[in-house]
């Protein structure tokens, strides 16, 4: 078992899946009038993640930035490392992020390294329940309280 460097055991699931995880239990979040129904979940893959922007396909060819989250806030001055585009915000994606972020050491790295893009369709009501329990597993393994499941994955 691989462990990080507070010499915790690693969680056993991709850090881009828990991305995945959290664009999938924010969806709701995010305004449903793009045709396409897609997000880019858009990183340079490596052993941490220096930044990541997160994109909903709004036509085609036309993309839109949700939000971008810096390890270093950009500009240096900023307080905050994640920053909400175009009007969007979500609470919970927020929350979400933050960890995955600051704890990225305690998840595996990504299965396709070189690649730095996850694609996050509409999700499922399935979906929604294992991004659910996934996340759940990882904040448990963290030592966290997950809060912010959707109803249909509270079900």
């Amino acid at each position: 078992m691989e462990h990080n460097a507070n010499d915790r055991p690693q969680a056993k699931v991709q850090i881009d899946r828990m991305l995945e995880n959290a664009v999938i239990l924010s969806w709701e979040d995010l305004p449903h009038d793009f045709e396409t129904g897609l997000v880019h979940i858009e990183y340079v893959p490596g052993m941490a993640l220096d930044y990541l922007k997160i994109w909903q396909l709004v036509a085609k060819g036309a993309w839109n930035l949700i939000c971008e989250y810096w390890m270093v806030p950009q500009p240096a001055t900023a307080s905050s490392r994640l920053t909400f585009s175009n009007g969007y915000h979500s609470e919970g994606l927020s929350q979400m992020l933050e960890v995955i972020m600051q704890n990225q050491r305690d998840f595996l790295p990504s299965e396709s390294p070189g690649r730095g893009l996850v694609q996050v369709g509409r999700p499922s009501n399935e979906d929604k329940q294992t991004a659910s329990a996934c996340m759940k597993q990882a904040y448990n393994h963290l030592r966290l309280e997950f809060g912010h499941m959707p109803a249909v994955a509270a079900a």
